[in-house]
């Protein structure tokens, strides 16, 4: 996949709604949420309504005050649908890594260990 400016924005916008959809579900306000995850409501305005870019530690501050994985936020459905399988850990990797090319593996694997090695995961 080629990470045009097209595919980044749409990107953002997923993780956006995302972000939004979860912390309502939640019933947190944006002020909870912005005090939980030590960031400004402004802040959590902007990147709600894809105003700002969204960098990896608002995106793990956000992810830990809602008890969620990061990659919970990302793209893709939250939950599998009732009639599908869940999917093994093995399953999901293949397919989320199937056509990369080997920067986008190599930086993949790299966050994985260093989220390994900070204790930054729930892998249990």
């Amino acid at each position: 996949m080629e990470l045009t400016d097209d595919v980044m924005n749409q990107v953002l916008r997923d993780v956006s709604k995302n972000i939004s959809k979860e912390r309502k579900k939640r019933g947190l306000s944006m002020a909870k949420l912005a005090e939980m995850s030590n960031l400004s409501v402004s802040h959590i305005s902007k990147l709600e309504r894809s105003r700002c870019d969204i960098g990896l530690k608002a995106l793990l501050r956000i992810a830990a005050a809602m008890e969620m994985e990061a990659d919970e936020l990302l793209p893709g459905d939250l939950e599998p649908k009732e009639t599908e399988r869940k999917l093994t850990a093995g399953e999901r990797f293949e397919q989320i890594m199937q056509g990369a090319d080997a920067q986008l593996v190599e930086m993949f694997l790299r966050m994985a260990l260093y989220m390994r090695n900070n204790s930054l995961h729930n892998f249990s």
